[in-house]
């Protein structure tokens, strides 16, 4: 083989690089479509999400339509090899069929709540078969930051039933940590979603009760943790809403 040969030819390292690549930006032109169009899924799926929570069922019903709409698009790109040649990926994308026919059902009948986990399990869909492919991209940690942040929220709002106990407050500082760690992960991935009006507030806020969280951890005021961990979900939600509002194609 020639120099000019060699130079021609790209090895397993240009292969890898490549596909590192479209796991962190979705760029690569062979699947730009396919990026383009999962990404402008999320601003109505978010909106969904908000809109289900909080019980509102024509905005819901609304954005639904919304979202089915682009989803379909989304089936009709190119993945990347990665995700088309995984046996669970065709089996992913009927469950997400599965997941927006049950919640338009939901919302019809007024079951909002329902509606609202039916939608919460579409992102666990998707992070689950990226993940196995190390395809994550900024939903996926804003995925793990939620899991993260019910953790606290449900384990917190123990102290309305039962005495918070020693290894209670040790969990919570544990899931803490995580939340941090992920929402740290989810600052650095934000990209231009990061200069979205909104953003800045909704995230100095996160921070802000990250920071007060661990200080009554520490003092061990378990209405405070509670009456904390509710305005942490909050200020959550209003990021999401910041996120149903961004432009993302």
């Amino acid at each position: 083989m020639t120099t000019k040969d060699r130079r021609a030819r790209p090895g397993a390292s240009a292969f890898a690089i490549i596909g590192l690549l479209w796991a962190g930006v979705l760029t690569a032109p062979l699947h730009a479509d396919f990026a383009r169009a999962i990404t402008n899924a999320m601003a109505p799926y978010y909106a969904a999400l908000i809109a289900s929570h909080r019980g509102d069922g024509e905005s819901t019903q609304r954005h639904l339509t919304i979202l089915a709409a682009r989803w379909a698009q989304v089936e009709q790109e190119t993945p990347p090899e990665a995700l088309s040649r995984d046996p669970a990926w065709p089996a992913a994308l009927a469950r997400i069929r599965t997941i927006l026919a049950r919640t338009q059902a939901l919302v019809r009948a007024r079951q909002l709540a329902a509606a609202h986990l039916e939608l919460e399990a579409l992102r666990l869909v998707l992070r689950d078969v990226r993940g196995r492919h190390n395809l994550l991209v900024f939903d996926d940690y804003l995925t793990d930051y939620h899991e993260a942040l019910e953790r606290i929220a449900v384990r917190a709002s123990m102290q309305n039933e039962i005495v918070l106990a020693a290894a209670d407050y040790a969990e919570l500082e544990k899931d803490l940590a995580r939340a941090r760690s992920g929402w740290d992960t989810v600052e650095r991935e934000a990209g231009a979603l990061a200069a979205t009006p909104g953003w800045s507030a909704a995230a100095r806020r996160i921070a802000g009760l990250h920071a007060e969280l661990e200080r009554l951890l520490s003092v061990r005021d378990p209405a405070a943790v509670a009456r904390a961990a509710v305005e942490l979900r909050n200020a959550y939600h209003d990021l999401l809403v910041v996120l149903s509002r961004a432009p993302r194609g």
